[in-house]
């Protein structure tokens, strides 16, 4: 639901943020919208930045419109992967951004967005893309895979693991959303189908599907999954030069369930092949078990119920950039409905980030590991909340305007589409 009306505190909040672009710092703390004045009086210019008016009630007019006119001119899909950013580069956040505001606005322009930025991932795939435009090239595998590989254009042989699920699952997000709301399945496709992918919004979506399963049928199923192992997630050995034989860690595995939970919800839906659902459920269930499995059980300061976990399977101790997306895909697991993944059981992943890595703050930057530590690299710390981090907010709804004043005290609103569509996306579901 969009509010019609904006308060005079919200006129205040916006002039702070538009003066924010030029003095790169602001602080902006929850304006409830009272009083109501006339949204024309109030524009969004075209290329300007992004806003959150307030932390409470609906998403407003002009917060739609100005996410709407970043995503329309100042983003734009890569010609490559290269450096994974379909995967968890800024292309494959902005796609995810794109398709949280269309579920909470159902506005038809950022769906079509969001679908030029799905065409454009689907059409960068490397058997699908000519070698002008970064395809066709040789995998560690000896052929031309349908993958996005994962190296610069110089390496050979050419990388891609099971984070290529990653890129299937902000894909397939599209399908989902678009499946969820039959009444625009005969619609032509708002920016046209220059890829010959689906002219209507359904046949579209079921485009991505179909390619998302010719994916894990042709690359992930025959490598990727130890089927004598529970059908956990394991890297191949030679001639794959990147941990041969090892576990993959726990947030590339989470990547890769994030593409099969999506799938599962789509032919859920369409109710087309119970036989690939119940393929992929037997592959899900026993990786987030594991996962699981291999938890340590903790107490935070404030008396929390928390947990500790390695990188990757068995031992060493998981940083914050990665727990970003153990987050994400456990909200992703959770919010299927399936699984056995109750608000209980993942509470205390939320209890972890919010009572331990937000409650430890050294030289400025929040802990740069789970159990509180701070070391280098990915275990520098953040001195902001990382965007999949947002989604935890559903299990400690309390945190959410703190989130929301931390994002805003560090300017990331104004130009990080994945930041403010979350906090939108999530304000829009407490209203």
């Amino acid at each position: 639901m969009i509010r019609k009306n904006i308060s005079k505190l919200s006129f205040i909040a916006l002039l702070l943020l538009a003066s924010a672009a030029c003095s790169k710092k602001v602080d902006l703390l929850p304006v409830k919208n009272d009083t109501a004045i006339k949204p024309e009086s109030l524009t969004v210019a075209a290329g300007s930045a992004m806003l959150v008016e307030s932390l409470t009630g609906p998403i407003t007019v002009n917060e739609l419109n100005a996410f709407k006119n970043y995503i329309q001119t100042k983003v734009s899909a890569p010609p490559t992967n290269d450096g994974n950013i379909w995967v968890y580069g800024n292309s494959g956040k902005q796609l995810e951004a794109c398709g949280l505001m269309y579920d909470a606005t159902k506005d038809m322009a950022i769906l079509d967005r969001m679908i030029y930025l799905a065409d454009a991932a689907l059409a960068g795939r490397n058997d699908l893309a000519p070698a002008n435009k970064g395809g066709q090239r040789i995998l560690w595998s000896g052929n031309i895979e349908p993958v996005w590989p994962s190296s610069d254009a110089s390496a050979s042989p050419q990388g891609a693991g099971v984070e290529q699920g990653q890129i299937l699952s902000h894909m397939v997000f599209c399908s989902l959303l678009i499946l969820q709301n039959p009444s625009i399945w005969n619609n032509p496709v708002g920016i046209g189908d220059p890829n010959n992918f689906g002219a209507t919004y359904k046949t579209r979506a079921l485009k991505y599907i179909n390619e998302a399963d010719y994916v894990m049928d042709t690359w992930i199923l025959p490598r990727f999954i130890r089927t004598a192992d529970h059908n956990r997630y394991y890297f191949p050995g030679a001639p794959n030069p990147y941990k041969p034989n090892d576990p993959a860690p726990w947030n590339q595995a989470w990547m890769l369930t994030n593409g099969f939970v999506r799938l599962v919800q789509c032919h859920v839906l369409l109710a087309d092949d119970p036989a690939r659902v119940a393929k992929y459920d037997a592959i899900i269930q026993p990786n987030i078990d594991w996962f699981f499995a291999n938890l340590k059980s903790v107490t935070s300061k404030s008396g929390s119920p928390c947990f500790t976990w390695a990188y990757a399977y068995p031992s060493g101790m998981e940083d914050t950039n990665h727990f970003a997306y153990d987050a994400e895909g456990l909200w992703i697991a959770y919010n299927s409905g399936r699984y056995g993944l109750s608000k209980a059981k993942v509470l205390p992943f939320a209890n972890t980030y919010f009572d331990v890595v937000l409650a430890t703050v050294t030289n400025g930057l929040y802990a740069g590991r789970v159990d509180g530590t701070t070391g280098t690299g990915h275990a520098a710390g953040d001195n902001y909340v990382r965007d999949e981090y947002i989604y935890l907010t559903e299990f400690r709804p309390d945190k959410f305007l703190d989130v929301g004043n931390i994002e805003i005290s560090k300017n990331k609103i104004a130009s990080s589409p994945q930041i403010t569509a979350r906090l939108l996306w999530e304000k829009s579901r407490r209203n």
